[in-house]
C-alpha cells in the first residue's frame, strides 16, 4: 500500500510544463479566420513539396548529366 502511495505522489511531483502536452480543442470554437489562415498555409506548404530541383539543367555533357542525376536526392519518405 505505501508503495502505491509513493508512486501517485512521484505523479503529482510532474510538472506538466516540462513536457510536450496536446489538450482536446472544440474545432467549432475556432475562429473561421484562424481556421481558413491555416488552410492556406497548409495548401501552400503542400505546393512547396511538390517541387523537386533540377541540378542536372544546363549541363551538356551527357555522361555528366546521367552521374548528377543519378545523385539526385530524393527523400523516401514523400514516395517519389
Amino acid at each position: 500500500m505505501d508503495q502505491s502511495n509513493n508512486s501517485q505522489n512521484n505523479l503529482n511531483l510532474l510538472s506538466e510544463a516540462n513536457y510536450l502536452v496536446t489538450k482536446a480543442v472544440s474545432t467549432s470554437s475556432l475562429p473561421q479566420q484562424k481556421v481558413s489562415s491555416d488552410l492556406d498555409q497548409l495548401e501552400k506548404a503542400e505546393k512547396k513539396t511538390e517541387y523537386k530541383a533540377n541540378i542536372t539543367k544546363g549541363v551538356k555533357n551527357p555522361q555528366v548529366y546521367v552521374a548528377m542525376s543519378a545523385l539526385r536526392l530524393s527523400n523516401p519518405f514523400k514516395g517519389y
